[in-house]
């Protein structure tokens, strides 16, 4: 969720953003023919980091990704949400992706997550985030950061994940995912919640599915769940089934 009650916000790193956004439209500006890419989805429950943001219903999705030869890209990714006075996020991104080495890839940048009408003073659920993904193959180790995250009173924040697919067939793949929410401290964390008490300072989130495509689009089946305490009462942190049609073009 960023949401059960109250959610996630704040800006991490504006400096950064700049320095990226500069970088990328220097690239841009040197490139001939940049390509833009995007997708739809359709998903049963949009959950973001184990928590549904729809209050467990459907969501419609997409995004626009435009790439260069350098690797620098800009990207805009919505959906629509269902807490908070808003109903939309849409999500904007500036980083860069390239190989480490003939193993190793990397993919860094910054994004804002926005909630158009409804962010405000009260709130504060708009914030800024900075990730680098380290790909090897078919793994891939993850870290988000954010010095204000969604949510008022919810400062420092990482995201911890490591994703893995397993390809067990042509046309079938497995995916696994597991991650870790870790907050500045227990208070901060249970603010986020909006629930308790909870134990620690973060709650860990995972999920197991499979994806095939048919007819030019995939479709993905998994069950993703947390280990937040049931002392919580948090019902859209439950474990669950979610289904994704997703086209791209």
């Amino acid at each position: 969720m960023k949401k059960t009650a109250t959610p996630l916000r704040k800006p991490c790193s504006i400096a950064l953003t700049s320095t990226l956004l500069l970088l990328a439209s220097h690239s841009f500006t040197s490139q001939a023919e940049p390509t833009l890419s995007g997708n739809i989805s359709l998903t049963s429950d949009y959950l973001f980091r184990g928590i549904s943001q729809t209050n467990e219903g459907m969501a419609l999705q997409g995004g626009l990704t435009l790439n260069t030869d350098s690797g620098f890209y800009l990207s805009t990714w919505g959906s629509n949400i269902s807490f908070g006075q808003g109903s939309m996020e849409l999500d904007l991104l500036a980083g860069w992706t390239g190989k480490l080495s003939d193993e190793w890839s990397t993919d860094l940048g910054v994004m804002q997550y926005r909630y158009p009408n409804g962010d405000n003073d009260t709130d504060q659920f708009n914030f800024y985030e900075a990730y680098g993904k380290f790909i090897y193959k078919d793994l891939t180790l993850g870290l988000a950061y954010s010095n204000d995250y969604f949510g008022t009173d919810v400062d420092t924040y990482y995201y911890y994940s490591a994703d893995y697919n397993y390809t067990l067939l042509d046309n079938l793949t497995l995916q696994f995912h597991a991650s870790y929410n870790q907050f500045e401290n227990n208070t901060q964390y249970s603010t986020f919640l909006a629930a308790g008490p909870v134990s620690g300072d973060g709650y860990l989130d995972w999920s197991i599915g499979a994806s095939t495509t048919l007819l030019g689009a995939s479709i993905a089946l998994k069950y993703a769940d947390t280990d937040i305490d049931s002392s919580a009462q948090c019902n859209l942190c439950d474990g669950r089934l979610v289904a994704t049609l997703t086209k791209s073009f």
